[in-house]
């Protein structure tokens, strides 16, 4: 049997394969089909197709089943597995078959939102008032989109994931897209503070979880804030919206500041700004002045937006200095 006919139904077989992505010229990943794997975790994918003795072999990492291409194929779309045996019949009987080029999976890429913008909504509609109630900065407006059913929009690019979501659910949704313009996650913002304020959605799971990245300047002094709403506020910011520290390594010899909530009562700050000072990046340490918890809130406040860049500017610190400033700082 020809690896050439395993690589081609293999990739026939990809519309089937949640999560599919091949991993190099002879991996393949999703996940698995049989067990369904992690009912918890919607993106574990411990399903592989990999090269033995020239044929693609099934393996699970979960429910550790196993077999060859055809075995897999039976399992999940027989008319499919009755074909790849009618091809390789066919070349094991001396029937040549022209090798076409394998096509390699390729995610598809999102540059638009399907779904109205902010800035295009009537000025009595409850997402705009939202926002204006929230002093977001108006010219941020065409950034944010709504729909008035998150369920359905999340759909569009995650079935899965949307099954976990209830219906009538309005949102604002806050786009991240790269460098390039090619949509990488979203977030969801509820109108209401009563239930799941954000749900945030991975459309490219190879991607930093980063907002702003579309309109930053790394020549520039980067903010780094833990909200896309924080951000908003500031110049050349960007949001690591949950993402962990590891998502920032692209900003190693690169001029930024940290600038986390003003919590030091909260544990997972604290470790979050324990964690930032050791890799060497400069932060943010708030002084005892700043009585709010993070820059939304300092506006809500009435502090001006140019005070609150001062404040930053003015108890920036790295290395020595920052861990000093910290033990201040930091209630335990």
């Amino acid at each position: 049997m020809s690896l050439y006919i395993d690589h081609k139904y293999t990739n026939l077989l990809s519309s089937r394969l949640s999560r599919f992505a091949r991993k190099s010229r002879d991996l393949y990943n999703f996940r698995c089909p049989l067990c369904g794997d992690s009912q918890k975790n919607l993106y574990k994918a411990r399903g592989y197709l990999f090269n033995k003795k020239n044929h693609l072999i099934f393996k699970c990492h979960n429910c550790s089943a196993g077999g060859p291409l055809k075995w897999l194929l039976d399992k999940i779309d027989p008319t499919l597995s009755k074909q790849y045996s009618f091809e390789n019949y066919k070349e094991e009987n001396g029937e040549p078959i022209t090798e076409e080029k394998v096509p390699i999976f390729r995610k598809p890429k999102f540059t638009k939102i399907e779904a109205p913008k902010i800035s295009d909504l009537d000025s009595e509609h409850p997402a705009v008032k939202f926002c204006d109630v929230r002093k977001l900065p108006k010219t941020r407006y065409h950034d944010m989109y709504f729909a008035d059913c998150f369920k359905t929009w999340v759909s569009k690019y995650d079935t899965e994931l949307a099954s976990r979501l209830k219906e009538k659910d309005p949102r604002i949704i806050i786009p991240f897209f790269d460098k390039d313009r090619n949509l990488i996650a979203a977030q969801g913002r509820s109108l209401e503070n009563n239930t799941l304020r954000y749900f945030t959605i991975k459309i490219d799971k190879n991607a930093p979880k980063i907002f702003g990245l579309d309109r930053n300047d790394p020549k520039q002094l980067t903010y780094i804030v833990e909200g896309p709403f924080d951000s908003m506020f500031l110049p050349n910011a960007l949001a690591m919206a949950g993402s962990d520290l590891d998502d920032a390594s692209m900003f190693y010899a690169k001029e930024v500041t940290f600038v986390y909530d003003n919590e030091p009562r909260n544990q997972e700050i604290v470790h979050k700004v324990e964690n930032t000072i050791k890799k060497g990046f400069a932060i943010c340490i708030w002084p005892d002045t700043v009585k709010f918890k993070d820059i939304n809130d300092m506006v809500l406040g009435d502090m001006d937006i140019l005070e609150i860049i001062d404040i930053i500017n003015t108890n920036t610190y790295r290395g020595l200095p920052a861990r000093l400033k910290f033990n201040q700082w930091k209630r335990t």
